[in-house]
């Protein structure tokens, strides 16, 4: 039996604001260098989304 938690499909953003959605979407920080950016779907599986990278 597979031990590592699998998280939900979810998107984040790269430019800056660390946003997280579970749809996918843009970046609606205002402040964020990515705002209006499309998300981008992250795999990760700690919850920890690969230090936003």
């Amino acid at each position: 039996m597979n031990e590592e938690t699998k998280q939900e499909k979810h998107y984040i953003c790269k430019g800056g604001c660390k946003g997280v959605s579970p749809l996918p979407g843009v970046c609606q920080a205002p402040d964020c260098a990515n705002h209006n950016h499309e998300l981008v779907e992250c795999n990760c599986t700690d919850g920890l989304h690969n230090d936003f990278k």
